[in-house]
């Protein structure tokens, strides 16, 4: 179910001379043969060994008073030479550009990527039967106050997650069985796109009363949203562990929706997340949160655990 991450393998360059195949075919060397203008052909022509030592490097240090010091950067060698600067502007820049571009990636919170998932409203099933209303745009504002804008990773012990469900079940009934949208709420405003979650389409039976059944589909629309799969993690309060130390694995801004099942029937959605080293569990729908998991008479328990990155973990 889950797997564990394989250590890093760190990457060496090979040894020998520097030559690798740079863009359209054309080697590392053609591009500095192409900038020295001592040279009359700047067509590629085979490589003399004549003056170089095992494996492509130096025999010697041609810097004066350099005798006994180790070898370094090649460039440093000689300053005067102008494939030195052919360096710094083709290399140089092309490599520091593309490292930088993938730390860049590499830091960029879910929401900052190509893949992030759709804006929760757009993905909710407005007016159908089975599906659910629009929010009342007071709660979105009041949930939108309690936060700075544009932070993420907000204190969970704020007052955003009592604000999420508006007020709650007490006061729309509907707000009772809409525990999948206020997990998908909890998401988005955890990264920096506040959501006041949707309560359930009004529906009444033949005399009147409200229909009080979950959203059709949320599991599915879970997993769409995500872009991964619910994952079984265990029986019962024994898969919270689990759960719990993922999220410690995963750092600082993971977060985790949570399904269980009742054993008397049915299901509840909630979420977890890991705010600064610390696992808080967070049950939006009902506007509560906890250091520890606050369900412990449930069967089966499923979840899906995203980085900040939204890698699932």
């Amino acid at each position: 179910m889950f797997h564990e991450r394989k250590p890093s393998v760190r990457w060496v360059l090979p040894e020998g001379q520097y030559n690798p195949v740079v863009a359209d075919g054309v080697r590392w060397l053609d591009y500095e043969r192409a900038a020295d203008p001592t040279r009359e052909d700047t067509q590629t022509e085979p490589h003399d060994d004549s003056h170089e030592g095992p494996q492509g490097e130096p025999q010697g240090d041609s810097r004066e008073g350099s005798k006994g010091e180790p070898h370094g950067d090649s460039r440093e060698g000689s300053r005067d030479d102008p494939r030195d600067d052919s360096y710094r502007e083709l290399g140089g820049g092309l490599f520091d550009g593309l490292v930088g571009a993938a730390v860049a990636l590499e830091r960029a919170d879910w929401f900052d990527r190509e893949q992030r998932p759709p804006r929760l409203a757009d993905s909710r099933p407005y007016g159908v039967p089975g599906g659910l209303a629009k929010p009342d745009p007071q709660v979105e504002r009041d949930l939108a106050e309690a936060l700075r804008p544009g932070v993420r990773f907000p204190d969970p012990r704020g007052t955003w997650v009592r604000l999420v469900n508006g007020g709650g079940p007490a006061d729309d009934p509907f707000r009772a069985t809409n525990a999948a949208d206020c997990a998908l709420a909890v998401m988005s405003t955890w990264h920096g796109e506040p959501a006041a979650a949707a309560p359930r389409m009004p529906e009444y039976d033949r005399i009147g009363r409200p229909v009080l059944t979950g959203e059709q589909g949320s599991v599915a629309r879970i997993e769409g949203w995500v872009g991964q799969r619910l994952q079984y993690a265990g029986q019962g309060r024994h898969a919270y562990p689990l759960i719990a130390r993922r999220l410690l694995d995963a750092g600082h801004g993971a977060g985790a929706v949570i399904v269980v099942r009742w054993p008397g029937g049915g299901s509840h959605a909630w979420n977890a997340v890991n705010a600064n080293g610390e696992v808080i569990w967070i049950d939006a729908q009902r506007g509560h949160m906890s250091v520890e998991p606050p369900y412990r008479t449930v069967t089966g328990v499923f979840c899906v655990i995203l980085d900040r990155q939204g890698r699932p973990r």
